[in-house]
């Protein structure tokens, strides 16, 4: 009896290591937060549960913020230890610098039908993320990530910090190798890497070479998609997507790029998250081109 009481004792003194591995980022994330000296630009918080088994499946805890006294700029200093101090407990750990709308993250939540958020999106930003295996997962299959990115021009620090929970990119890459859209009665195949991902994304799931037809029926359809819920898990996703078929309009005429650059604008007042506001700019920008 005594050897089982100890070796239940030996048992829950393991517990707290292993449930706490991203402890000190999310302290430091708190405490930005709790900070009276931070301005909130912007906050976005979704919680998706499994409606039989209340097991959560997706989350995505969003927090865009500006700094402008001085003294609060260890804050940021005081996350990117911490992502030191645990990156020993995570399985991926990445960081890059010069954000831009070219290369940049998209940190997926839930499964991979589910939208992402973006991180390297502000120019000349500084980011890093790193991703953590569930402890309640027996199976391995669902993850914590969580990232920083920040822009530090003197004056202030423009920043954004990031949690979501979602299945892990080696589960969802083996279990969607792609995905049909049916419109009109045709279906269109969408490379899996054309969904949220977790680090070295690019958006090439689908040809760059399109008929106008082709091209503007996807369009049609992401731009509907993301009217349904502009505020969204989903709606990063779309934008994204609207984003990478401006970047090769080639087949539309000049009349074709005109009404589309119309129906981005019109969209685009439909949400109030920066960045898919750039995303929609950039667009347009791109339509010029």
């Amino acid at each position: 009896m005594k050897s089982k009481s100890i070796f239940i004792a030996g048992l829950l003194m393991l517990l707290p290591a292993v449930s706490m591995a991203q402890e000190n980022i999310q302290k430091a994330f708190d405490a930005l937060k709790q900070s009276k000296d931070i301005k909130e630009v912007s906050a976005r918080h979704s919680l998706d549960k499994d409606p039989d088994t209340g097991m959560m499946e997706g989350l995505e805890d969003t927090y865009d913020f500006m700094i402008r006294n001085s003294k609060a700029r260890h804050l940021v200093d005081d996350i990117r230890k911490a992502f030191q101090q645990d990156e020993a407990q995570a399985y991926n750990v990445s960081s890059g610098t010069h954000g831009n709308s070219e290369d940049y993250i998209s940190l997926a939540v839930g499964n991979s039908k589910k939208g992402g958020v973006a991180i390297g999106l502000m120019q000349g930003s500084k980011w890093i993320y790193a991703c953590f295996l569930d402890p309640e997962d027996s199976l391995r299959q669902h993850r914590y990530a969580y990232a920083l990115e920040w822009v530090d021009d003197g004056d202030k620090i423009s920043g954004r910090i990031v949690k979501t929970y979602a299945t892990t990119q080696k589960f969802r890459q083996s279990r969607y190798q792609s995905s049909t859209i049916t419109v009109n009665g045709k279906n269109i195949k969408m490379s899996g890497s054309g969904f949220s991902s977790d680090g070295g994304f690019s958006w090439s799931g689908f040809s760059s070479e399109k008929t106008s037809e082709v091209w503007l029926t996807e369009f049609n359809t992401y731009k509907n998609l993301f009217l349904k819920n502009p505020d969204g898990t989903a709606a990063n996703n779309y934008a994204t997507q609207i984003y990478k078929l401006c970047k090769n309009a080639k087949s539309l005429e000049d009349v074709e790029k005109n009404m589309v650059a119309t129906e981005i604008k019109r969209i685009k007042a439909n949400t109030k998250d920066e960045f898919i506001q750039q995303l929609f700019d950039m667009s347009i920008e791109r339509l010029k081109k």
